[in-house]
């Protein structure tokens, strides 16, 4: 199959997945991130993008293609024309104002999940989206790409993980030493790009792993510096012959950059039926295979993720760098939630953070604690609370619009959130 018949199966199984019964631009733009990468056009976030398919529909057809859905699928002759086809579609989505093509970036709840598009929303933005070639839409500039100095400055300034940040400065400073020595005629002392990150849930390792991306791309290991994340059931499939395939076209939009595979021990088979044991033998094929353009990170618990690297010789061999994740202390969990009340522009005094302090040491010592994912639920509820308390009288006092108060704040045994994670990169 051809990059253009890619992504029109994507656009679509996407418009599909909605319950749309036409393919449009928004689709193809969806499409053209998922064959490509999630990075792949720039200002294009999954999250930006899922706003634009919202809302879903009721269509329980095939969907069919409008012309300018098709038009910008046929103009996807190679990476380069899909790029500039996606950027013209986001650009035009941006611009659209209503429906599925919101104005400027999607806004966001204060938990950071996109709002939801009005379904009542009116159609003409759509259709003149729809009807309008992607391509005559101006390109917006593409901003530049940040420094390495700028990215470990942005490295720095997370919270806590300070062994964590010693390790990642230690393969920066192998990457430069290596520059050094290559400019002075000298061998260079190569290592492994792949990296096996252990810890419990919500300590920063997806995060992290965004960040080596584009550290790597920096530093030029790889050719893009983008991330693509994958979980098992992004790799492996029910029946012989497709799982080798399914990693295939994951690795092949990872290939430039980095491929984060979340709860990685999941890969390891459970018996003898299981096509787990097949996903991980294609993948260290395709590591050797694209060794100098793609980097993999595989995360986890600390004793699954052991035994993982140890059921497979490939991984043993390819996986030489560990780097723990150790939980955040009460300290650093309340000041990532005062970080998260200061993007929300939500003012926290001095009672309300030592109410926050107090019940994270609680929590901190409950079993499965969700570290900084307990914190965004603690924020979400608090928030909740307040809107709570600001409309209690049947009005919203300006004053109330900002304040965050001690007595917003859950106690001690608001739910931790489990062990969900990011499924792969779906469109729902």
């Amino acid at each position: 199959m051809t990059l253009r018949d890619d992504i029109a199966d994507e656009a679509l199984a996407t418009a599909k997945r909605w319950s749309h019964p036409e393919v449009e631009p928004r689709h193809v733009l969806w499409a053209i991130m998922k064959v490509l990468g999630p990075s792949a056009v720039s200002g294009a976030t999954p999250d930006v993008v899922r706003g634009y398919l919202a809302p879903e529909g009721e269509a329980a057809v095939t969907p069919v293609f409008t012309p300018a859905a098709q038009a910008a699928v046929d103009a996807c002759a190679s990476q380069a024309t899909a790029v500039e086809q996606g950027t013209a579609i986001l650009a035009a989505l941006a611009s659209g104002g209503q429906g599925g093509a919101p104005a400027g970036p999607v806004p966001e709840t204060p938990s950071g999940a996109p709002a939801a598009a009005d379904p009542k929303a009116g159609q003409t933005a759509r259709a003149e989206t729809a009807t309008a070639s992607p391509s005559s839409t101006p390109v917006p500039a593409k901003p530049a790409a940040a420094t390495l100095d700028e990215l470990l400055a942005e490295l720095d300034s997370l919270v806590g993980l300070g062994s964590v940040k010693t390790e990642i400065r230690k393969l920066v400073a192998v990457q430069r030493l290596n520059a050094e020595r290559r400019a002075q005629g000298l061998p260079e002392v190569t290592g492994s790009a792949h990296l096996v990150f252990t810890g419990d849930p919500g300590t920063g390792k997806t995060t992290v792993a965004r960040l080596v991306a584009r550290l790597y791309g920096a530093l030029g290991l790889v050719s893009r510096g983008h991330l693509v994340e994958a979980t098992r059931s992004d790799l492996v499939a029910g029946y012989v012959g497709q799982t080798a395939l399914k990693v295939a076209e994951v690795v092949r939009t990872a290939v430039g950059g980095v491929l984060f595979i979340d709860e990685a021990y999941a890969l390891a088979p459970s018996d003898p039926q299981d096509f787990g044991a097949e996903a991980i033998a294609t993948l260290v094929k395709l590591m050797e295979d694209h060794r100098s353009n793609m980097a993999v990170i595989v995360a986890g618990y600390r004793d699954e993720m052991w035994d993982f690297i140890r059921s497979n010789p490939g991984l043993r061999s390819r996986f030489t760098r560990y780097i723990d994740f150790p939980n955040y202390t009460p300290d650093e969990l309340a000041s990532i939630f005062i970080t998260m009340a200061a993007t929300a522009k939500v003012d926290v005094d001095e009672g309300t953070r030592a109410k926050v302090l107090a019940t994270l040491a609680t929590a901190s010592k409950i079993e499965d604690f969700g570290n900084a994912r307990f914190v965004r639920t603690l924020f979400e509820q608090a928030y909740a609370n307040m809107a709570a308390r600001a409309l209690e009288d049947g009005r919203i006092d300006p004053a109330e619009v900002e304040l965050m108060t001690a007595a917003d704040i859950p106690g001690a045994d608001t739910p931790a959130g489990g062990h969900s994670h990011h499924i792969g990169f779906e469109a729902r």
